[in-house]
């Protein structure tokens, strides 16, 4: 899958959680990354999973397991309305999966390697 880039339409987060759906659906775990400053947003990650011991100084590092819980939450949230740098699909930065798919870039770019 060449790396997919969500510009502003109405329907990009529709399609967002429809491919994150069909991606969550085989897979096992997953990380979280959130800048430092995103402290509300790490909060909520960890009641997902737990901080991993990972050396990056500019943010942390949330993993866990795909549970229903967990989909439930990617797949429930609301849009962020804070779009101004980015066009935001998720309010985490990055989120990969065990399956080799990842939505970085607040959901703006997918990739699956």
């Amino acid at each position: 899958m060449q790396p997919k880039e969500f510009y502003y339409t109405p329907s990009t987060h529709k399609e967002w959680k429809k491919i994150m759906n069909s991606k969550l659906q085989t897979a096992k775990t997953f990380e979280i990354h959130c800048w430092n400053e995103e402290i509300d947003w790490i909060e909520f990650a960890l009641k997902f999973g737990k901080l991993k011991d990972f050396n990056w100084r500019y943010g942390k590092v949330i993993s866990g397991d795909v549970t229903k819980d967990f989909v439930g939450m990617l797949l429930n949230m609301p849009k962020p309305m804070d779009i101004e740098i980015y066009n935001k699909m998720t309010p985490f930065f990055s989120i990969f999966l065990d399956n080799g798919f990842a939505s970085a870039h607040y959901g703006t770019e997918l990739i699956q390697h």
